[in-house]
């Protein structure tokens, strides 16, 4: 080839080469278990409540996002049942499913595609119909069960409103960790020491109550004065009468103690006690269902950071933070902060992730609605996590 040839090729050889440096090919999802796809070692699942339950939005088809709630309670998937006729989806089987005491349920069997929470998709997963919108009032449209999460350690920080689902594992032995015992039907069972009693107990992150035990034990626990009449429980199944009443003493689980807690008895009820949200949102749970291995602690309060407060200049307020334009649904990071300016100050760093703020999730507001936000007088907290640690940070 001549030296002219050569010369004439050269400058788009050289061009090529400079954009296919400039590409940045990012990982794809990876498969953990047989339904779950996400990037990297984790994914986190924002969360959000309503006081009794967690919800996370799953984005099934070209649907308005729906609420779910990831239930320790549930080995399977649900999904209402209205809404799955909608979808067209078709029924492939049925299933009974045992719901505490009282008959079972036929449920009918259907598979969706895909349902994507944040940056975690699952495909091609089996779902039971139920009424749960009805049943609900409109709250709740989905059940994420525990089947899902067989391969991967699933951790609830209610506090920290996020969900984590990893490739770690638990580590027996350590601070917190210790077997359970796996209930086909129910869930996770611990024993629990309630006044020096022996109980097994379900953890149950889809039930909005605290503690809750079988009629029958009413009699052996003791209590301060009286049971009283509570309200009638309807859930999946039927109804179910409840009482009320305090526990005389404490009820401990590991290093982990309530004293004189406020508990409930029903019936019908398996045999077994459940623990639900109003205990479990005041604790970190994570569950190895690789290993049978689980870990509780108490939630620390996300970590303060400084308090700033804006100068009076008679301008609108400027930041000084600049944030990566995201998809839809995943969470912002900062990308930019200015030194010297209220972002810095505050102690905001490159690479923050910006889940909430002034209490909403970042998800539900559009780039175009922070600008006015953030130059206005408006106090602002954001909830951030910094290498997958929460913190708090002001801006007054």
């Amino acid at each position: 080839m001549s030296y002219s040839r050569i010369a004439r090729l050269l400058p788009g050889i050289l061009a090529s080469l400079l954009i296919t440096a400039c590409v940045k090919f990012e990982p794809g999802p990876v498969q953990v278990g047989d339904h779950l796809y996400f990037v990297g070692d984790s994914v986190r699942l924002s969360t959000r409540s309503d006081g009794q339950h967690a919800f996370v939005t799953g984005v099934v088809g070209s649907r308005d996002p729906l609420n779910f709630i990831v239930d320790t309670g549930s080995p399977v998937n649900v999904i209402d049942r209205e809404i799955a006729e909608a979808m067209g989806l078709q029924k492939i089987g049925e299933k009974e499913v045992l719901s505490g005491g009282v008959e079972p349920l036929t449920a009918d069997i259907v598979v969706i595609p895909s349902v994507i929470v944040d940056g975690l998709t699952i495909k091609n997963a089996e779902f039971l119909t139920l009424d749960l919108n009805a049943l609900s009032l409109g709250q709740l449209q989905g059940v994420l069960g525990m089947t899902l999460f067989r391969e991967s350690l699933i951790t609830f920080d209610p506090a920290n409103d996020r969900i984590v689902v990893s490739q770690s594992e638990l580590t027996p032995g350590d601070a917190g960790v210790i077997a359970y015992d796996q209930d086909s039907q129910s869930g996770f069972q611990i024993e629990v020491e309630v006044v020096g009693q022996p109980v097994k107990m379900n953890l149950d992150t889809g039930a909005p109550s605290s503690f809750t035990f079988p009629l029958l034990l009413g009699a052996t626990i003791p209590m301060r004065g009286e049971l009283r009449q509570g309200p009638v429980a309807q859930l999946a199944g039927g109804k179910r009468s409840i009482q009320l009443g305090t526990v005389d003493g404490a009820i401990e689980f590991g290093a982990i103690t309530f004293e004189n807690p406020q508990v409930a008895f029903i019936d019908p009820s398996a045999p077994h006690g459940n623990i639900g949200n109003a205990v479990l949102r005041e604790l970190v749970l994570s569950i190895d269902q690789r290993n049978g291995l689980l870990m509780l602690r108490m939630s620390e309060a996300p970590n303060e950071n400084y308090v700033v407060t804006a100068e009076s200049s008679g301008k609108p307020r400027r930041l000084g933070m600049q944030i990566r334009s995201v998809p839809a649904g995943s969470l912002p990071t900062v990308t930019m902060i200015e030194s010297g300016s209220l972002s810095e100050r505050a102690g905001l760093k490159i690479g923050d992730v910006l889940v909430s703020v002034n209490e909403q999730p970042m998800q539900e507001l559009e780039l175009k609605e922070l600008g006015p936000l953030f130059k206005s007088a408006t106090p602002l907290r954001f909830k951030v996590e910094r290498n997958g640690e929460p913190l708090t940070v002001e801006i007054r």
